[in-house]
């Protein structure tokens, strides 16, 4: 338990701002990514065992980092949205559900390339396809959640 001095300190706002704030940060690192993706890609083909060879290597790594890229920042648009949301005091809305349900999927199209690229490619790439899976199935099962939230609060506001 948190010492008392941090509910002082510390409370729902904050921690809302802190995370909006390492949404951008993380957007910025993934733009720095995008930019430096040819010299990623290089170091990979040539400094790394690939399960297999040739000059279309580079090129397949490089299409699928962007394509991870641009799910990684549909993701955290949606995040940032969602944050938007609960700053404003909208918990229990449709939006959020949405939000939740399109970082769900970007989870989980970035597993199945990460999968593709860690079977056919680099294997490494198996790691990150389990955490983005994992991270899929969660925030999936909060998605549920807030949907059945939602679908109860409306049920509540006509019942009035």
């Amino acid at each position: 338990m948190a010492p008392k001095f941090l509910d002082k300190v510390w409370n729902e706002k904050r921690s809302l701002m802190l995370t909006d704030a390492l949404v951008f940060v993380i957007a910025a690192g993934c733009a720095a990514a995008c930019v430096s993706g040819p010299r990623i890609v290089r170091y990979v083909v040539h400094e790394r065992p690939l399960t297999v060879s040739g000059p279309a290597v580079g090129a397949a790594l490089l299409v699928i980092g962007y394509l991870c890229a641009a799910l990684a920042f549909w993701m955290l648009y949606d995040l940032h949205r969602l944050l938007l949301r609960l700053k404003k005091g909208e918990v229990f809305v449709a939006g959020n559900v949405t939000s939740l349900r399109h970082i769900s999927w970007c989870c989980a199209l970035a597993a199945v390339l990460s999968l593709l690229t860690g079977v056919v490619i680099y294997p490494p790439y198996t790691v990150i396809a389990v955490a983005a899976g994992f991270m899929a199935l969660i925030v999936r099962a909060v998605k549920n959640a807030f949907a059945q939230a939602v679908a109860m609060k409306n049920e509540l506001d006509y019942t009035v």
